[in-house]
């Protein structure tokens, strides 16, 4: 993806909405060929966003017993999984700009709750990313010689996070193939424990009520945690070759994997385990496999637990950084975050400054960054469902490359599981969750009304300058940049300038071909309809 990273106005009228078809047209339909991505490679990315291999599912059977852990991860996919894959084909289809759900938000309900929703997330992001690090060293405590206490095991989170940095600075094609590569080495001795263990199956474990009372509250929030991260692909909308056809072929594929990939393993080893059921926590697929197969095993799969949590970190940098990108070009962040590095398309700045604040939460416990995500993840993605039916009520005739085939009222019927099990995980939060999210709601609103309501920040596009306090641009402008020539008024809805997004893959330059950044002037917001949009598409 190539862009000179200029921001300018553009050139019929000031907007891309109102003026002649060809600048409807121009703003409205994203330019492919700097597009990277096949579904393929998004398996491997979504794969990481969602599961990452089989640990940390361990603590359901210890919760629940194996009966209703099998039992939910068989269901969960249909009624939790697949809604949150669909919502993001669609919108990630139709509205194909990188920031995902907060350009979705965005052009659904306005400013305000895209500000909020863009806090919230960044918020769950980097508590969220902050796991892998310590997950990371955590694994290698089994081996003697990589054991790390006190500063020196900090030191070996930032090293881990230093390399995963790299990975992303390169490019988004680089962390789609390292993902594939890594889903493979994760998978692989999850597969020989299938293997080794199946001569040995015994079904009557796996059917048994559990032998003490259930942990509801851990059982669902483990499989509910596990089972989710669909959604944050869609922040890469802008880098996918074909948004319409390669998102819903990735999500299908993806929980399928994910299934597989949860429900042999457990069936698997809690069958050669039936006499420890009600001990099983993180770590016990390697005390299994050390028990009844042989410490060879147990050693791959904790060496790949430290691979995973390369993988979900390398996946998860790269989704938020693009969510960085897009929150700053909404003006919710500083807009020196929404520069893209011109050779590589690359968001260098937010990635480095995502890395920034991750050295610093990484030091803190694995539990608490855990309690934190979930609450601000079910916030998050109750606003995603609502978003999604905002949009089919309010611009009806949008074009949607792919769509879930249901007229809206069945699709608010069908999202009802969803949204419920959003509000679910929300009240399953501890109380020290809720202080920090009613923390960041404040100072989300405080800073909103410090930067004068909906009224976005400057620039911030390019790929080499753009200053961290750029000018409020106006309704009708366009970005052309590295991200693609983007019109706020090029897929309006009823509601107004909803869009707000960018998009990845353009082709334009600067003028003065530097890479520079280059000043906003003020643009005059003459607006298209949904209709004339959609008819120059």
């Amino acid at each position: 993806m190539k862009g000179a990273g200029a921001i300018r106005p553009s050139d019929e009228h000031g907007g891309g909405g109102g003026g002649s078809p060809t600048a409807a047209k121009a703003a409205a339909a994203p330019p492919a060929r700097g597009k990277k991505l096949s579904w393929p490679q998004l398996v491997g990315l979504t794969f990481f966003a969602v599961c990452g291999g089989d640990y940390g599912i361990e603590d359901s059977v210890g919760a629940a017993g194996p009966r209703l852990t099998l039992l939910g991860l068989l269901l969960l996919p249909w009624v939790w999984s697949l809604p949150i894959a669909l919502m993001t084909a669609e919108l990630g289809s139709m509205i194909p700009e990188a920031g995902g759900y907060v350009v979705w938000v965005h052009r659904a309900f306005g400013p305000f709750a895209a500000h909020m929703n863009a806090l919230w997330n960044l918020v769950s992001n980097t508590f969220d990313n902050a796991l892998y690090p310590v997950m990371f060293v955590d694994y290698l405590y089994y081996f003697p010689l990589l054991r790390v206490t006190g500063v020196a095991r900090w030191l070996v989170s930032a090293a881990m996070l230093a390399v995963v940095t790299a990975l992303n600075l390169v490019g988004v094609d680089v962390v789609a193939n390292a993902s594939n590569v890594f889903a493979l080495l994760v998978i692989s001795p999850f597969v020989a424990l299938v293997v080794a263990g199946v001569p040995q199956l015994e079904l009557e474990p796996l059917l048994a009520p559990p032998t003490r009372p259930v942990e509801w509250g851990v059982f669902l929030s483990v499989l509910l945690w596990n089972t989710s991260g669909y959604d944050s692909v869609g922040a890469l909308a802008a880098e996918v070759a074909e948004p319409g056809r390669d998102f819903p072929r990735a999500m299908l594929v993806t929980i399928f994997l994910v299934t597989l990939v949860y429900v042999l393993p457990v069936g698997v080893g809690a069958s050669l385990d039936a006499e420890r059921l009600g001990s099983w926590t993180d770590g016990s697929f390697s005390r299994v496999a050390s028990d009844h197969i042989g410490e060879w095993l147990s050693a791959w799969i904790t060496l790949c637990g430290a691979l995973s949590a390369v993988g979900l970190l390398n996946t998860l940098l790269c989704t938020s950084a693009r969510v960085a990108v897009s929150a700053a070009r909404l003006g919710i962040l500083p807009s020196c975050l929404g520069a893209v590095h011109e050779p590589s398309g690359t968001p260098r700045r937010a990635t480095v400054a995502i890395s920034g604040v991750l050295l610093f939460a990484c030091a803190l416990p694995f539990s608490q960054l855990v309690a934190i995500s979930m609450l601000f993840y079910g916030a998050t993605t109750l606003f995603e469902f609502l978003a999604l039916l905002q949009l089919r009520r309010t611009e009806p005739i949008t074009r949607r490359p792919f769509r879930v085939p249901l007229p809206t009222p069945l699709l608010a019927l069908a999202c009802v599981p969803s949204i419920l099990l959003c509000v679910l995980l929300i009240l399953l939060a501890p109380w020290e969750a809720w202080i920090l999210f009613g923390a960041t709601t404040v100072a989300a609103v405080a800073t909103y009304c410090a930067r004068g309501g909906g009224g976005g920040g400057g620039g911030g596009g390019g790929g080499g300058g753009g200053s961290c306090f750029g000018r409020r641009r106006h309704k009708g402008t366009r970005l052309a940049g590295p991200y693609g020539p983007v019109s706020s008024s090029a897929r309006v809805g009823a509601g107004g300038d909803r869009s707000g997004g960018v998009e990845l893959g353009g082709v334009a330059r600067s003028h003065t071909g530097s890479g520079d950044d280059e000043p906003l002037d003020d643009a005059p917001s003459d607006l298209a309809s949904p209709r004339e949009a959609d008819e120059h598409t």
